[in-house]
């Protein structure tokens, strides 16, 4: 998705600072599926009104300073509805902790299935967080505009659960594979689980508390 059609689609539901735009928009509403920082989003600011597809108006502030606020023209509007209309391929996937695990096959056993726990765990952190947010929004969509607001955290959601899914079948697929290659020797402990501790820390060889 562009940052320069994303903003004038924030700026078609209303007129708006770059700071609304940055901390409304990007960091409330829109941020389980785009993101961009204050620096990025002025310097798009800048772009568009020199294309002539936002218009800025110096507003007075009594206890602050002057702010610029900026809205659609119709050249933006025009520009809005046709990306809207244009059907594109899916962007290509680029995640640095798929390259990290395609060439994490030397690390200890415990330092590689740990990599994918901790992976599960901020997808886990994430799912909550979204979940919060489908549950303070209307049972009912009050319009169409609100039911598209609410299919994208939806979809945030189903993306998010998948990848702990997959984080799950591949947990199992790697503890076997891990036990095939270094199989616990007879009397042993498997290196894939850790030993059970008691209320005190303290752990014999037979996994219990002294």
């Amino acid at each position: 998705m562009s940052l320069e059609h994303a903003i004038l689609g924030f700026l078609r539901e209303g007129p708006m600072t770059g700071y609304d735009l940055k901390n409304v928009c990007f960091d409330e509403s829109a941020s389980h599926y785009w993101t961009a920082d204050q620096s990025q989003v002025y310097r798009t600011l800048d772009r568009l009104e020199s294309r002539k597809l936002i218009r800025a108006k110096r507003e007075r502030q009594t206890t602050r300073p002057d702010r610029k606020v900026y809205s659609m023209t119709d050249a933006g509007t025009v520009e809005l509805d046709a990306w809207i209309a244009r059907t594109d391929p899916p962007p290509p996937l680029r995640d640095p902790f798929l390259i990290r695990l395609r060439f994490a096959s030397d690390l200890p056993a415990d330092d590689l299935l740990g990599l994918l726990r901790d992976r599960r765990g901020a997808l886990q952190e994430r799912l909550e967080s979204l979940r919060v947010r489908s549950a303070e929004e209307p049972a009912e969509p009050p319009d169409r505009a609100a039911l598209l607001h609410r299919l994208t955290l939806d979809a945030a959601v189903a993306d998010v659960r998948a990848g702990i899914d997959w984080i799950d079948d591949s947990l199992e697929l790697l503890e076997a594979r891990i036990e095939q290659e270094d199989p616990t020797p007879p009397g042993g402990q498997s290196r894939l689980f850790s030993p059970t501790r008691g209320a005190r820390g303290t752990v014999t060889d037979e996994g219990s508390a002294t």
